[in-house]
């Protein structure tokens, strides 16, 4: 797993012992339970997120992290971060890992990453907010985050499904 400094300090002060599906809000967990397609342009998509109407993307990388972006369900937190940050790293660890051991089973193979980004946001940037964005790895293209180690401004890793090992 790739990480930054704050992330693995989210870690460290976090631990998590056996994630199950019930971690993960009931709305993401449909989606991970329909499981992943591709498209016609080769783009390993969630196949409840894919929209209706499609578009055109300038590739493959901008297809999947377009269709397999999203923030991480959170109103029914509190807002005092030191109540939130666990529950909602919980769910994003939760959710990726759902998603990325159906992506093995669906492809074969552990191309998948997904990206869990943790920052303040909300109307005054003073709420700590999640993404979970899922796209494959190529290297012949560049990455969807360069740097990650580097990262100043939020707490972020890049997983595979086999970085789940360490979650049980």
């Amino acid at each position: 797993m790739k990480r930054n400094d704050k992330m693995s300090r989210l870690l460290a002060e976090f631990p998590f012992g056996e994630l199950t599906a019930d971690d993960v809000p009931p709305m993401f967990r449909e989606v991970a339970a329909e499981g992943w397609s591709y498209t016609s342009n080769g783009a390993r998509v969630l196949s409840g997120l894919v929209p209706e109407f499609t578009r055109s993307y300038g590739d493959v990388l901008q297809e999947e992290t377009s269709i397999n972006g999203r923030g991480m369900t959170d109103h029914d937190l509190p807002a005092a971060e030191s109540e939130r940050t666990g529950p909602l790293l919980r769910r994003c660890l939760a959710y990726a890992f759902a998603c990325l051991v159906e992506a093995e089973r669906r492809f074969g193979d552990r191309d998948v990453r997904a990206y869990l980004i943790l920052s303040l946001g909300g109307a005054n940037d003073d709420l700590l907010t999640a993404t979970v964005t899922f796209c494959t790895h190529d290297p012949n293209a560049a990455p969807y985050m360069r740097d990650i180690e580097n990262v100043q401004d939020a707490a972020v890793a890049e997983l595979t499904s086999s970085d789940r090992g360490s979650w049980r």
